[in-house]
C-alpha cells in the first residue's frame, strides 16, 4: 500500500471510531458499587448506588434535599441539588415521599466536612424501584 492510502485508511478508522464512541458515551452506564466499596480513591468518579432511602430532610431554604440511602452494607448521604430537584418535582413526585423507598441512582462521589456523599447526576438519574 502506498503512504496516501494507509493515510486515508487510518483517518477513515479513525473518524468512524470517534463518531461511534460519541453516540454510545450516552449509553455507557458507570460503575454499579456497594456503598461499603465507595472510598476516597473514587472522588469526582460517578457511581451508580441502589438502596433504601431511611431519611429525607431539606436545606434551610428547601432547594437542596438530602437523602440518607442505606444498601445492606452501609449508608452514605445523597445529595439532590435545586435544579434537580425542581425537575423531579415537575413529574408530581414529591422528594419527601422517597423515605423508606428504595431507589437506585447516579451521582458523583464528593467529600464534605470528612465524609463521602454522592451528588446526583441530573434528575433522569435517579429511578423509584419500590
Amino acid at each position: 500500500m502506498e503512504d496516501k492510502q494507509i493515510f486515508k485508511l487510518a483517518l477513515f478508522t479513525t473518524i468512524i471510531g470517534l463518531v461511534g464512541m460519541m453516540f454510545s458515551a450516552n449509553y455507557i452506564m458507570p460503575q454499579e458499587v456497594k456503598i461499603k466499596d465507595i472510598n476516597r480513591g473514587m472522588l469526582d468518579k460517578e457511581v451508580l448506588v441502589e438502596g433504601l432511602v431511611t431519611d429525607v430532610s431539606q436545606s434551610r431554604n428547601g432547594g437542596t434535599f438530602f437523602l440518607e440511602l442505606m444498601d445492606g452494607t452501609g449508608k452514605i448521604k445523597l445529595i439532590i441539588f435545586e435544579s434537580a430537584a425542581f425537575e423531579i418535582q415537575k413529574t408530581d413526585i414529591s422528594i419527601l415521599s422517597f423515605n423508606k423507598r428504595r431507589i437506585r441512582v447516579v451521582g458523583r462521589v464528593t467529600e464534605y466536612k470528612g465524609s463521602l456523599e454522592v451528588i446526583l447526576k441530573d434528575s433522569s438519574s435517579l429511578k423509584l424501584l419500590s
